[in-house]
């Protein structure tokens, strides 16, 4: 399993209701292109900053870190800030 956790800044958001628009885009292409789960874990109250955690599982390694490192490409890529990131594969015993 990975897990990604970012902090994101919406410097064009001018409400909660702007910030609440990037965050959808951001689930729904993650979950819909990636098959990542998302949850907007902090900041929901403040309308230019996010704190998310993003999770995939594989039972493959490589496919597992090609799709964080597609995920991470397109936080990266956006027109919002990618504040910080912390990644963490874990690997669950049978």
């Amino acid at each position: 399993m990975g897990i990604i956790s970012a902090e994101l800044r919406f410097g064009e958001a001018h409400s909660l209701k702007d910030k609440r628009a990037h965050i959808r885009r951001v689930r729904d292409r993650l979950t819909g292109q990636h098959g990542a789960s998302f949850a907007e874990i902090g900041y929901q109250d403040l309308w230019q900053r996010s704190a998310v955690v993003v999770a995939f599982a594989a039972s493959d390694l490589a496919v597992l870190e090609r799709r964080m490192a597609a995920a991470l490409r397109f936080l990266d890529s956006q027109e919002w800030e990618l504040v910080s990131v912390y990644e963490e594969v874990v690997e669950i015993d049978e």
